[in-house]
């Protein structure tokens, strides 16, 4: 029986199961709101009854409104051509080929593009509210896994000379190999530029020609892509700008307050946070410096896009370091954020996994973090409250009004009342349990829907490889030594 396009779409592309489903059709959907401006895409959604009937094979009705410009976008064909009966032959595809749509099928916010079917090509890889988007050189590469290692098998000479030719450029760029097995299809990747430098002795790397199985991808290893890139190709774009615009912070730390507009700066929205995020921790530790009793730290951080600046950006880690003077054998300082279920559960796999590996980082770092879900805290400043001394508000995640950042520094009685007792409320109404960082962070995955078992895994082999060799930051402002140490932790907690 012939069925119709949109159910054998459905079947090539892994996505038969309702819950999968939703995922790229709500990501669709907020990506064709942002560039048409229709806010109800953004919110449009499909019950399990009517992903069933669609997905039957033999539907004939046609879907109409935002859903049907959420299936085009989403497809590639229109409604007719969906929910017709599909054609008898369909054009074959390579191996190759199959690989890409099955990347961009996985993830949504990529797009592998193969000209003529080849092996290299350019992977497309689009960002949300944080992020702008990148894309990088790709080469797919036959590989076989064994000694934990995927090598390279089966080039003949000429494409030894193309791999060769790929890898000169002093660009970005992917070595992706491709295991092919008769159950599965898996695909590892490793940043280009390890492979164009010789291995030293007693390196874990082996060369150009293999790819370490740690680096296998998915939705741990391509959230790390994901995020890196496209910051490090942000800050990149405006490193002369980020450089001119230092005198910037200086002359607004001066001030007792500041909400400086985004039009002052010529920046991406990348150098935007970045210089937002720069500011806010030199704003707190200036004004956190005679300081004599424990701060406690409201977060504005609800997502992994926003979050993953913890674990990149340099002065992050620096700022981390230089407040954990105020820990003690009998004093440890607290963070809280705001998760509100409807953010998590509107949030891909890839995007929950960086929210944990960010809070991870904290507990690492001596820090005792809580988690709200009351949606009522949504918009909360980011604060440091110094107890019946002084609140230190520091916002550039969502800042009011278009603005870079927006800081003060507060002693007003009434509010410190009232930070206080937003601070009060969260103990109670934290979801991390446990007395330990492990009993906590294993929680954080049990709210956040991921598998801790699986997770901990998957950061164990990756931190013993570390992350430069996935994915390797060119960007002064930008390290991994924080998201390495994260993964060790998490692979030991675990």
């Amino acid at each position: 029986m012939r069925r119709t396009l949109f159910s054998l779409l459905l079947k090539d592309r892994d996505l038969l199961g309702w819950e999968a489903f939703c995922v790229h059709f709500a990501a669709t959907g907020r990506d064709l709101a942002r560039e048409t401006g229709n806010r109800r895409l953004a919110t449009a959604s499909v019950g399990r009854t009517t992903f069933d009937r669609w997905s039957s094979g033999t539907w004939s009705g046609r879907p109409r409104g935002e859903a049907a410009q959420i299936l085009e976008r989403m497809l590639g064909h229109s409604v007719e051509e969906l929910f017709n009966l599909a054609p008898e032959a369909s054009e074959p595809t390579t191996p190759l080929e199959s690989v890409a749509a099955r990347i961009g099928a996985r993830w949504p916010t990529s797009t592998v593009l193969l000209p003529a079917g080849g092996p290299a090509g350019l992977w497309e890889i689009s960002g949300q509210q944080r992020l702008d988007g990148t894309s990088a050189a790709i080469h797919l590469l036959p590989v076989i896994r064994r000694d934990g290692e995927a090598s390279v098998h089966g080039l003949d000479p000429d494409g030894l000379r193309d791999l060769e030719r790929f890898l000169r450029p002093a660009r970005r760029g992917f070595l992706v190999g491709v295991e092919d097995s008769r159950d599965d299809v898996n695909v590892y990747v490793r940043d280009a530029a390890g492979a164009r430098r010789p291995t030293l002795p007693g390196s874990p790397d082996t060369g150009p020609m293999s790819i370490p199985s740690a680096y296998l991808l998915d939705d741990l290893s391509y959230g790390i892509v994901w995020a890196l890139t496209q910051r490090d190709d942000g800050l990149l774009s405006d490193d002369q700008a980020l450089h001119a615009e230092q005198n910037l912070l200086d002359t607004y730390l001066s001030m007792p307050r500041s909400a400086p507009s985004q039009l002052l700066v010529d920046l991406s929205t990348v150098g935007s946070s970045w210089m937002g995020s720069a500011f806010c921790a030199r704003h707190i530790q200036q004004e956190l410096t005679d300081a004599s009793e424990v701060p406690i730290f409201w977060t504005r951080e609800q997502t992994g896009e926003e979050a993953a600046c913890w674990l990149f950006f340099r002065h992050k880690l620096e700022y981390l370091r230089a407040l954990e003077r105020f820990h003690s054998a009998t004093a440890q300082t607290v963070r809280v954020f705001c998760l509100p279920e409807a953010v998590v559960a509107r949030s891909e796999k890839y995007e929950r996994i960086l929210l944990l590996l960010a809070i991870a980082l904290m507990e690492r770092c001596g820090i005792r973090v809580r988690v709200v879900p009351k949606t009522e805290y949504s918009e909360m400043d980011g604060v440091a409250l110094v107890p019946g001394q002084r609140a230190v508000v520091a916002n550039w995640v969502r800042a009011p009004g278009g603005a870079l950042w927006a800081a003060r520094s507060t002693s007003s009685r009434g509010d410190l009342r009232s930070y206080a007792t937003v601070f009060a409320d969260a103990q109670g109404a934290d979801v991390l349990v446990g007395e330990d960082p492990a009993s906590r962070l294993r929680s954080l995955a049990d709210y956040l829907g991921l598998d801790w078992r699986w997770l901990t895994a998957r950061c164990h082999a990756l931190g013993e490889y570390g992350v430069a060799g996935l994915v390797r930051p060119r960007s002064r402002l930008l390290t991994v030594e924080a998201l390495d140490e994260t993964l060790l932790f998490l692979g030991k907690v675990g």
